[in-house]
């Protein structure tokens, strides 16, 4: 008999489902689902339960920003990336670069079994929700301003450790006139500049992989590669099991797995 989990990412922008199916003892990853939930997580999710027959689900997960509207358990950040890597990917050692709406972090799955989790301050310079808010300036989505920035070689130079600095710094250019593309690919040089201070070259697993939404970004991904390039370290190619590790890596821990 099939047997069917959920792994439920309740977030801040969007809503991420991973399924994993059993069958003799075997699990696979079956099915997954992403949605803009509009700042409606609750009803959105509803209404996509409804429609992945709820009734039949053996088990599940939550976790996110908003994991406390349902009533299911959940499993630490560390424990989920970790456990939904080696799911995907095995059991090798590797270096999981997470950055996401609300923020980012990296975790090293050495090959003596230590983890090591860092992750940012408080400070949201470099998540998904800082780089909506500054690009909802030039009236675009982070997809779109991916996108107009994506080939620019020349960005235009941003203080990016400080968010109030960022901001001050993207309103003087634009008010001098430069050209949107410039400061955008500023922006999200910054937000890679920030988010690779987490990142020890010299102690890391040589895998690297991008998770989280932010990651998608050809730029971000451009960037990173580069970076990890100049230490001898290796950008593992895109795929969208990253959007969904979190989700399933809970699944994969729970209990009922």
């Amino acid at each position: 008999m099939l047997e069917r989990f959920l792994g439920i990412d309740l977030g801040a922008e969007t809503l991420k489902i991973a399924e994993l199916t059993r069958v003799g003892g075997e699990l696979r990853f079956a099915r997954r689902l992403l949605a803009e939930h509009h700042a409606q997580p609750g009803p959105r999710l509803q209404a996509v339960l409804c429609g992945l027959d709820w009734e039949s689900v053996r088990g599940a997960e939550a976790t996110g920003r908003f994991a406390r509207l349902v009533r299911l358990s959940s499993v630490p950040v560390k424990q989920a990336q970790a456990a939904g890597y080696r799911f995907l990917h095995g059991d090798g050692p590797a270096t999981l670069v997470s950055i996401g709406s609300h923020g980012f972090s990296v975790l090293e799955l050495r090959e003596s079994g230590v983890e090591v989790f860092r992750e940012n301050s408080r400070c949201s310079q470099g998540t998904g929700n800082f780089l909506r808010q500054l690009v909802g300036r030039f009236g675009l989505t982070v997809e779109e301003a991916s996108e107009l920035c994506a080939g620019v070689s020349d960005p235009a130079p941003l203080s990016g450790r400080c968010p109030v600095i960022l901001k001050t710094d993207m309103t003087h250019l634009a008010n001098r006139g430069e050209s949107r593309e410039r400061i955008l690919a500023g922006l999200y040089d910054a937000v890679c500049e920030n988010v690779q201070v987490l990142v020890k070259p010299r102690h890391c697993p040589r895998r690297v992989l991008l998770i989280g939404g932010v990651a998608r970004s050809a730029r971000i991904r451009e960037r990173f590669r580069l970076f990890l390039s100049r230490h001898d370290l290796v950008l593992e190619p895109p795929g969208d099991e990253g959007l969904f590790c979190e989700a399933l890596g809970r699944l994969r821990r729970s209990r009922s797995c």
